[in-house]
């Protein structure tokens, strides 16, 4: 197995009548030495980007090469050897020489297309000569134990940059308030109660739509989705695919006629077929019926269709820009900025660009659309966010009243934003076929198609311009920030409206002016994502914090701590901050993880190894809980108590894993005095709860929670007099006598947010949050300045959830929302093309976090005694906020890379954009290998992919 086995990609010499038998490993032998080396986008069930196998051979009791293997993967379409640097070292010396010689032979034997595959063309180059430089140091160490007098022995620091990531399991801690003991099955709030889906969910019993029993007509639908970004359908050949067997009809516009086409959540600027033009790749076009999954698949390839192309293609942020491409745009102005600039000590101006984010839900998007044959009725069973918003989309292209559509969610694997909207992009299609033909239609996109289809999370670009004083007081802020948001408007404006609110994040800035655009571009429509806007503005508000510290050569936590808001204080939307914990998180998280101590020790790490960096970053984070839409801040609920005692609760919002109906059994346990076993949540139902607001914003448990709480004492009003008639009676006997007593058993409930009210852009006027949310957390990294390996050796989270509903589903949130905002800043990577197709489809391109990327020691902290009056038992909104947290593992690595280029006497202010991947952190910590690559020049040649 040389070089001459792989003849080309995924071939080889093997023939087709040839079965391997056994591959055989052979041990080294005395003077031999063989190690591999891998570098991928997470340590966790990954291919390479880069990895290699080195063996060396050398002449008995001597440091001279006899033989040398170099392989390499993820340099070529195949595994290739170094064949020049493997002959030209045989006879040399291993010692410093050597090196020099390798690196520049390693060049020319590894050379890479700027366009090649997969990109990353600088990195990977770095990645061939860090593999040699790490392979030649373990050698050397070796030879320097046998071979004392002719080899130089390791120094402390060659060493470490040898040692291999060992995989070690996380420990961790979950801190929160006890409550007293009592009646536990009687009232469980505040008490880690276990998810009432958890063990269904572990052992796979757990009904989700792909679970339900077909109906023995049902057929099953795919979708057909353009393949060009921006062009004139000229013409659909739908014929191909209707000759396969098993294929029942094609559906697109012309089965739609009129405004029964148009769709969209806020604005109607979307079709739920194209028509004429499309605006991305991956719009639907079409829509093929079959009697299974596989034959709607197969067909929906064979329908073509021609395209003429359209200029612009606009892909890019900086393509909108250049073609003041906008959706809308905003601004808000707080003071006046200039005259604060001109009155600053000092005035900086910068730019960071951050990546969007898959969802990457474990389910993807599912339906089972279920026609009822009379009056235009249909059944919706979904995996969705917003049944309500369903109903609607659905009614309207079926030209029915609302009231005819009944949209069913049990449960969702998940949605994170995903699920709230775009799903109808799936649904209203296969409701559509289903009216159409009088049978149920399904359909559950495979992986490639929902990320191709569907949207993430909006890449944003941040222009800045800061001013504040020597002593780093912040007193001007002026950004720009942009958002792409995709071919039509979505919930893009929404997120930027959150973007600009957020971007103080936990600071006072004295005089404001932000603007926000939603751009237009031809990609899929973007949209809701964990936290909006707010973890992009967010962290852009960070690094310009960071930055400030960085020109006045101070720790970046005094300026943080110099300028944190306190109670009291006016955000730069002139809300005055109530019950701000702000700074007790912070101290206590300070305090919790020994931060000074550990400052200390990182420098001192620092100090005394030059291959391997470590960073400490402390962040806090504030976030406003309302929908930002004020209409949208309304919940209802629905409580029906049975003649055995039993009770069905129905409210607006729906399950996705977040343990949103476990909090409301256990905020209707409490009220109704009974044990949660008596409850049951079916499912979420729009003939149940009408007008429901998407499960979005982190207000569900507010909101929800209230109207259940108002259901709950309406039927414990109308029990009072039997309770009282018999004291000592059980909730059985209640029951019944008012069922004798002919007294209504079921109650709705409703609840509107009080004391929140629509916000103007320019008078500043409106009451945008019912309370905020605080956090704060510290994280230490360790850095690979070879590979840009990075690895979270500890983090400590202070969130203040109010007084928790239910500790133990709040602190899982709270790490859960810690690890995919981990992905967000540091991992995750959507990649297009230069013509807009999504090159990062699927589990093998798109990486998620893993287990070794969890913090090696992960201690979480609930604020003890921070009862929130403005939420249903004094509890506080947890699913969004603590998302942010993972910047502190953003800042970290930074910090350890500016101490790496410090020490290279580089400038340590640098940019470093989001997600810092393993490739930009390579690249920024430049050394004597990445001085030997030189960059090809933009414009010479077609990049693989672009920063949208």
């Amino acid at each position: 197995m040389d070089q001459h086995f792989f003849t080309g990609y995924r071939r080889n010499t093997v023939q087709p009548d040839e079965v391997l038998l056994s591959v055989h490993i052979p041990y080294t032998r005395q003077d031999e030495y063989f190690l591999g080396y891998k570098q991928a986008r997470r340590r966790d069930d990954d291919i390479a980007i880069v990895n290699a196998g080195f063996r060396v051979r050398l002449q008995p009791g001597s440091s001279e090469v006899a033989r040398l293997d170099l392989a390499f993967g993820g340099m070529a379409p195949t595994t290739v050897m170094a064949l020049t640097t493997m002959k030209e070292l045989v006879g040399r010396r291993w010692d410093s020489s050597l090196l020099e010689a390798a690196t520049s032979l390693l060049l020319q034997d590894l050379p890479l297309d700027p366009s090649a595959p997969g990109g990353m063309v600088e990195y990977r180059r770095a990645l061939t000569l860090s593999f040699f430089f790490k392979f030649y140091l373990s050698v050397r160490g070796r030879l320097s134990e046998s071979l004392p007098q002719e080899v130089t022995p390791l120094t402390q620091e060659e060493k470490r940059a040898i040692h291999l990531h060992q995989h070690t399991v996380p420990h961790s801690t979950q801190l929160f308030q006890k409550v007293p003991e009592g009646q536990i099955s009687i009232d469980s709030i505040g008490r880690p109660m276990t998810h009432t889906s958890a063990l269904k969910q572990a052992t796979g019993e757990a009904v989700y739509v792909g679970d339900m029993p077909s109906f023995t007509n049902q057929l099953h639908a795919a979708l057909v989705l353009s393949s060009r970004a921006h062009a004139n359908i000229l013409s659909i050949d739908e014929s191909e695919a209707l000759k396969v067997e098993g294929v029942e009809r094609f559906f697109c516009a012309r089965d739609l006629p009129g405004e029964r086409n148009v769709t969209g959540c806020i604005a109607s600027d979307e079709e739920v077929f194209a028509s004429k033009t499309v605006k991305c790749v991956g719009q639907v076009v079409g829509l093929v019926v079959a009697r299974d999954q596989v034959t709607a698949q197969r067909a929906a390839k064979l329908v073509k269709i021609q395209y003429q192309n359209i200029e612009p293609v606009i892909i890019t942020i900086q393509d909108a820009i250049r073609e003041k491409s906008w959706l809308d745009h905003w601004t808000i102005r707080n003071g006046d900025v200039e005259t604060a600039f001109k009155s600053s000590d000092h005035v900086l101006e910068g730019e960071m660009h951050m990546g969007g984010q898959e969802h990457f839900y474990l389910e993807t998007n599912s339906h089972l659309a279920v026609p009822k044959c009379e009056d235009g009725e249909m059944e919706l069973f979904s995996s969705s966010q917003s049944p309500t918003n369903t109903q609607i989309l659905v009614a309207k292209a079926l030209d029915v009243p609302n009231s005819r559509v009944v949209c069913r969610v049990k449960r969702m694997g998940g949605g994170f934003g995903g699920k709230e909207t775009r799903t109808t992009l799936v649904s209203v299609p296969v409701c559509v076929a289903a009216a159409a033909l009088g049978r149920p239609v399904s359909i559950m996109l495979d992986r490639d198609e929902d990320m191709v289809a569907t949207g993430g999370r909006n890449p944003f670009l941040c222009r800045w311009k800061v001013g504040f004083s020597s002593d780093g007081k912040l007193l001007a802020l002026k950004v720009n920030l942009y958002a792409n948001g995709g071919f039509s408007l979505d919930l893009s404006g929404a997120v930027i409206h959150r973007a600009m609110f957020s971007i103080d994040n936990a600071y006072r800035w004295g005089s404001m002016e932000v603007t926000g655009y939603a751009c237009r571009t031809n990609l899929p429509s973007n949209t809701a994502f964990r936290g909006f806007g707010g973890p992009q503005a967010m962290l852009f508000a960070e690094d310009i914090v960071s930055r400030v510290a960085a020109f006045l050569k101070v720790d970046p936590t005094q300026v943080r701590e110099k300028n944190l808001y306190e109670n009291g204080d006016s955000t730069h939307c002139r809300q005055v901050l109530e019950r701000c914990t702000l700074k007790r998180c912070w101290q206590e998280v300070k305090h919790q993880s020994s931060f000074h101590t550990r400052t200390a020790r990182v420098h001192q790490f620092n100090r005394e190894n030059k291959y391997k960096k470590r960073g400490i970053a402390l962040v806090p984070v504030k976030f406003g809980i309302s929908f930002t839409e004020i209409f949208m801040n309304q919940a209802g609920a629905l409580v029906m108590v049975y003649t055995d005692g039993s009770i069905l609760l129905s409210h607006g919002g729906t399950e996705m894993g977040q343990g949103l109906h476990t909090k409301m059994i256990q905020v209707a346990s409490r009220a109704l005095k009974v044990p949660t076993e008596k409850i049951h949540i079916a499912e979420t139902s729009s003939d149940k709860v009408p007008n429901t607001s998407p499960t979005a914003a982190s207000v569900s448990s507010d909101l929800n929670g209230m109207a259940v709480l108002e259901a709950c004492d309406r039927i414990m009003k109308r029990l009072q007099p039997y309770i009282a008639q018999s004291p000592q009676g059980t909730w059985e006997e209640w029951v019944k006598a008012a069922y004798f007593d002919r007294v209504s058993l079921s109650a709705t409930g409703f609840y509107k947010t009080p004391l929140i009210s629509k916000f103007n852009f320019e008078t500043l006027e409106g009451q945008l949050f019912s309370y905020y949310s605080y956090g704060a957390a510290v994280t230490e990294v360790e850095v690979d300045c070879l590979t840009g390996d990075h690895s979270v050796l500890r983090t400590d989270i202070v969130m203040d959830v109010g007084e928790s509903l239910n500790p133990a589903i709040d602190i899982g949130q709270v790490e859960g929302a810690f690890m995919q905002g981990m992905g967000l800043y540091t991992l995750e990577e959507l990649c297009y093309s230069p013509e807009g197709v999504l090159l990062t489809r699927g589990p093998g391109m798109y990486k998620i976090p893993g287990f070794q990327d969890i913090p090696r020691e992960f201690n979480v902290s609930l604020l003890r005694g921070a009862p929130n009056p403005r939420a249903v038992f004094s509890s506080k909104a947890v699913g969004e906020p603590p998302l942010f947290l993972a910047a502190s593992v953003f800042f970290a690595i930074k910090e350890a890379v500016a101490a790496a280029r410090a020490e290279q006497n580089l400038d340590p202010v640098f940019r470093l954009d989001s997600p810092a991947t393993a490739e930009r952190i390579r690249m920024a910590c430049q050394d004597f290998i990445t001085k030997k690559i030189k960059p090809a020049v933009p414009g010479t040649f077609k990049p693989w992919s672009v920063i949208v």
